[in-house]
């Protein structure tokens, strides 16, 4: 499959055209009669917002998230391009974070600090944020999936912290920067979380929302899926308790997660992934 990805980027400005649009055009070999002028006048325009674009045909390109069937077929980037062809794994949860939760991600992601491994959030509100912010802390790495364009696919208050990982990390999105976020681009964002990752840990749930999309992804993409368990007085929180019903793993210790990606990474080769030695 050849495409310009720039051509594909301009095309993805309008409100109604998403993947199976353009996918349909590229199949169909059809043009998508850009003047040269224009796409050359959009192409400084985005690299001087600091914007970057891989296409799926590029080895850049996230090697886990192309097994999925609907793999974005570019990926707009702001920042650390080079974290995408590291180890990597997923961790979400609700918006509605309790201190428990908040005390959760901090001491997974402790016992990850040595490991050659990045972590993917969504930069919403509550987990997501936590999971960013104490990445940011620790040094260790961290990716944020925004849903919308890369200017608007995030909370207000979550500012501060979008340019921060946008230094020291970086943000991505299949939506061009200005694209109106609408509501069916949140669950397009989950699938990039979970597809892109050897593993998804969900620390907290409701049983409803964007993190059980992931994680329900996430066991559907055949990829390791933790859930920590949740006292079952925490009604608004029975989300992970459903999903280890359904086949996730319950997780009770980072160490679990520390000797799962030791041993995935021993036996998983990627020519793109680079090893730190």
């Amino acid at each position: 499959m050849e495409f310009n990805k720039f051509e594909v980027a301009y095309m993805l400005q309008n409100e109604r055209v998403g993947r199976k649009y353009i996918l349909n055009y590229i199949l169909s070999h059809k043009m998508f009669n850009i003047d040269c002028n224009v796409l050359k006048d959009y192409k400084k325009s985005i690299e001087d917002l600091g914007i970057s674009i891989i296409s799926c045909t590029e080895p850049e390109y996230p090697h886990l998230l192309k097994e999925i069937y609907d793999y974005p077929l570019i990926l707009f980037c702001k920042g650390d391009r080079s974290l995408l062809n590291r180890h990597i794994i997923t961790m979400v949860g609700t918006r509605e974070m309790s201190e428990y939760g908040k005390w959760c991600v901090k001491y997974i992601l402790e016992s990850m600090r040595e490991e050659n491994v990045v972590v993917v959030s969504g930069l919403a509100n509550g987990i997501d944020a936590q999971v960013h912010k104490t990445c940011l802390d620790l040094n260790i790495p961290t990716i944020a999936v925004v849903a919308g364009g890369l200017d608007r696919g995030y909370p207000k208050s979550n500012e501060q912290l979008y340019q921060e990982i946008c230094k020291k990390g970086l943000v991505i999105s299949e939506f061009p920067h200005g694209r109106t976020i609408v509501k069916g681009m949140f669950p397009m964002r989950n699938r990039i979380l979970a597809g892109m990752a050897l593993a998804s840990v969900i620390v907290e749930s409701g049983e409803q929302g964007g993190s059980l999309i992931t994680a329900r992804l996430s066991i559907e993409y055949g990829r390791e899926t933790f859930c920590i368990p949740c006292n079952i007085n925490k009604f608004a929180l029975q989300g992970c308790n459903m999903l280890l019903e359904r086949g996730a793993v319950p997780l009770f210790s980072p160490k679990q997660v520390v000797e799962f990606l030791r041993e995935r990474i021993k036996d998983w080769y990627c020519p793109y992934v680079r090893i730190r030695q």
